[in-house]
């Protein structure tokens, strides 16, 4: 299971408006932070949220900034939303205009009016996912290798963005596990970073049988797709390949389907006069009702509020 730094929910905002309070904010969310330069007027606004294995940072500064920060155990994403950004890491030059990968190592950063973010990987936590048992990962350079992977990219942290932003949804343990996988996934995919050793195998029935059985036995826990590879005795790559031969599916779209049978049960079982169809969605890790609410419909052949109403005949559509 996900470790137990990964439950520690950060949620946090801080203003400054000088270089030395700006310079204490930014080494909250890197190793080591120094300002080189930064002119007045001076507002610094900083918003972080996330956990252990995944945070989002939000960057507001209203005036010119020079700025290096050391990263260790985690890479990070830049994406800048406004302003001018001048970006290097580890002493290469990196295109800032579209999202950009921060390797472990020295960042230097020169803004103005910058509106920005920074998602910051724990790498213990991505080599986990990606089942290389270490933190030796690599990567094919520090932008997208395509654009249509970075359109993915961007939906999808824009996607986490809107869940996070609601603290019901950061606090629930298995919507916020699902939303760090699916960053994870992204950018795995996007910025091409797999293990310096992947330790891939030919995986048979047995191993989809570990795998089911582990999602089945904690499928009201948070659930990486890492922690289920573990299981499986695989690699997360191993495990969509097994699940694509042997069940014509991926292991996320398994423990969607399972999780939708769970919320039908729960519904079935329900009182119509007291419970609802969102808190029986989200016990089970759905943040985005109508998305939900779609996969209902394609999995049972109705709405989950005719489910619910089918045990109480009085209650009204939720």
């Amino acid at each position: 299971m996900a470790n137990d730094r990964a439950t520690v929910v950060v949620d946090e905002s801080f203003v400054a408006d000088d270089v030395a309070a700006a310079e204490q904010l930014l080494a909250r969310v890197s190793t080591r932070a120094v300002i080189r330069e930064g002119r007045d007027p001076f507002d610094f606004r900083q918003r972080t949220v996330g956990d252990g294995r995944l945070t989002m940072t939000s960057f507001e500064i209203s005036s010119f900034l020079h700025v290096e920060v050391d990263i260790e155990g985690a890479v990070g994403v830049g994406r800048r939303r406004g302003g001018r950004l001048r970006t290097r890491s580890n002493g290469e030059d990196v295109d800032a205009s579209h999202p950009f990968l921060l390797r472990p190592g020295r960042a230097e950063a020169w803004s103005t009016a910058l509106e920005a973010d920074v998602v910051g990987l724990d790498l213990p936590a991505l080599g986990a996912f990606v089942g290389s048992g270490d933190t030796s990962l690599r990567s094919a350079g520090t932008g997208a290798l395509t654009p249509e992977l970075q359109r993915h990219w961007d939906l999808t942290v824009s996607h986490v963005q809107q869940v996070f932003a609601e603290p019901d949804l950061l606090h629930n343990d298995l919507i916020r596990q699902a939303a760090i996988d699916a960053v994870f996934a992204a950018t795995l995919s996007t910025f091409g970073i797999e293990a310096e050793h992947d330790r891939d195998q030919a995986a048979g029935p047995d191993a989809v049988r570990r795998a089911t059985s582990y999602i089945d036995d904690h499928l009201g826990e948070p659930l990486s797709v890492g922690d289920i590879a573990r299981a499986a005795r695989l690699s997360v790559r191993g495990l969509q390949s097994a699940f694509a031969r042997s069940l014509g599916t991926t292991p996320a779209a398994y423990v969607r389907r399972a999780r939708l049978s769970a919320v039908r049960s729960d519904l079935l079982g329900a009182d119509a006069e007291e419970a609802t169809v969102s808190t029986v969605a989200r016990r089970w890790g759905f943040a985005h009702l109508p998305r939900f609410a779609q996969h209902y419909r394609a999995a049972f052949g109705e709405q989950p509020s005719e489910t619910l109403r089918s045990r109480g005949g009085q209650s009204q559509p939720r």
